[in-house]
């Protein structure tokens, strides 16, 4: 599908909302050899936007899980990446997190190092209405990786 239907550069967001099967959607991160930039973009199911009549109601149904595979196609992790290791998603303003959020579970910590869970933060995977933020460093890489990936089209 993607083959025939990508268009544009590095810097072009191909989003393709189809029946994912098993998953919400996925994304590549950026740095895709050339020869595979038909493979870039963003894949959701398209029963996790907003209208559709899904499976999903009332937990993935607000159209986040596109916000979320765009993080990671300009370069975001997971806040859970690492478990409770330092290293974690590669941001400092985001708290190390054990485990991927299910619902929306207030005060959530599940680390013993300072700040509780990213449950609001669109790179977990609470429910969408428990979303509503990116952090200051998720932003500056994001912007960092815009300029290093995708600004060169």
């Amino acid at each position: 599908m993607k083959k025939s239907l990508h268009r544009g550069g590095w810097d072009a967001l191909n989003l393709y909302a189809t029946t994912a099967g098993a998953y919400l959607g996925w994304a590549y991160f950026p740095g895709l050899p050339d020869a595979r930039q038909y493979l870039d973009g963003i894949v959701v199911d398209w029963e996790s936007m907003p209208g559709a009549s899904s499976r999903y109601a009332t937990r993935y149904d607000l159209g986040h899980t596109a916000t979320h595979e765009v993080g990671h196609w300009i370069h975001l992790h997971h806040v859970f990446n690492g478990a409770c290791n330092n290293w974690g998603d590669y941001v400092d303003d985001t708290p190390p997190q054990r485990i991927a959020t299910r619902g929306c579970p207030i005060g959530q910590d599940s680390c013993a190092e300072p700040g509780i869970d990213s449950i609001h933060n669109y790179m977990d995977y609470s429910y969408d209405s428990c979303y509503n933020q990116f952090t200051k460093g998720q932003a500056a890489r994001m912007q960092d990786a815009w300029l290093h990936y995708r600004a060169t089209g």
